[in-house]
């Protein structure tokens, strides 16, 4: 379902940085950290941990792409500092609004449990928090006045994560 937004040039999402970045770099320093110190966390099984780390990496993966092939058949880009012209809620839309930040954090939690590192793991949630406050507040905000009352009825329909 897209709803196209009527006028010519719509206005454009101004974030302090992508949500890649503002994701990478918390999840960043969690790797470095990792590297630098060396440590990991103490499992007794680590292949149970590294199958579902691969889980969640595949899951992130697929995730992604459907979320990405959604907003294309919409005619959108996942790129937010593009203009948006219209509401998507196919795909993985119909179950978050936000399934590419969700394809990130299985990412970010598949690595972290693969190379088996606390610093990557907990570096993970100080990511979700830095795309709420820094990202999804504004994109939010930003669709409402761009789709209006389509967003907000979409908005209450559909939870912000899972």
């Amino acid at each position: 379902m897209a709803n196209r937004t009527h006028g010519s040039d719509p206005p454009r999402l101004h974030l302090m940085a992508s949500p890649p970045l503002t994701f990478g770099v918390p999840f960043g320093a969690g790797v470095i950290l990792h590297v630098m110190t060396g440590s990991n966390i103490e499992t007794g099984e680590n292949i149970v941990a590294v199958g579902l780390g691969a889980v969640l990496i595949a899951a992130g993966l697929l995730l992604s792409g459907w979320a990405t092939i959604a907003l294309r058949r919409a005619g959108e880009h996942p790129e937010p500092s593009r203009p948006t012209t219209a509401l998507v809620a196919d795909g993985p839309y119909r179950f978050s609004r936000n399934p590419i930040y969700v394809a990130f954090t299985l990412l970010g939690l598949g690595i972290g449990l693969i190379l088996n590192s606390p610093w990557i793991l907990g570096s993970v949630p100080v990511a979700v928090a830095a795309l709420q406050i820094l990202v999804i507040v504004r994109e939010e905000r930003y669709l409402e006045s761009v789709i209006g009352p389509a967003y907000v009825g979409y908005r209450q329909r559909v939870r912000r994560w899972v």
